[in-house]
């Protein structure tokens, strides 16, 4: 169970953070190459690109799950508990049912690319594996809503006004 709660804990950080990582050192790679030697590695940018898209998408779930997105709850505050809690979830089971709208479109989206048989310039990847970001980000982020509403309704800690 402790496994499950690690890699609960960690998957989607890792992954960010590895891609972070690899993104910074593939941009400074470029820096160094066309400054240094005067010719840039063409290839370095597209990758960081891929990568940053792939990194948007990825910390979407995560911003859910640790409840980090950017929100207004001025009047939220202002509302007894148990109405904040009732508000949160409906909020939650309409994003849950767009980033659901997402994940379906975007699954459509991949499919059609692998139909087109497009390619990047430089790496000559296969562009569904950049637009696969879409849909596998929100999926995650669809798992990540529904253990925020989980979470919203088992902490019972604020309760009490």
């Amino acid at each position: 169970m402790a496994i499950i709660r690690n890699i609960d804990r960690y998957s989607e950080k890792l992954i960010i953070a590895l891609f972070m990582i690899t993104m910074t050192v593939l941009i400074f790679l470029q820096v160094v190459s066309r400054y240094v030697f005067g010719d840039s590695i063409t290839w370095t940018e597209e990758l960081s690109r891929y990568l940053f898209i792939w990194l948007i998408f990825l910390t979407i779930g995560v911003g859910f799950k640790e409840n980090k997105h950017i929100s207004i709850d001025i009047v939220l505050d202002l509302l007894p508990k148990i109405l904040q809690k009732l508000i949160r979830q409906i909020t939650y089971l309409l994003v849950f049912v767009v980033a659901a709208l997402f994940v379906w479109e975007g699954y459509v989206l991949v499919m059609q690319m692998q139909m087109f048989g497009q390619t990047s310039a430089n790496l000559r990847l296969p562009m569904w594996w950049v637009y696969l970001s879409l849909p596998v980000g929100f999926f995650l982020s669809t798992i990540r809503l529904i253990q925020a509403s989980i979470n919203l309704w088992m902490h019972n800690s604020e309760e009490g006004s």
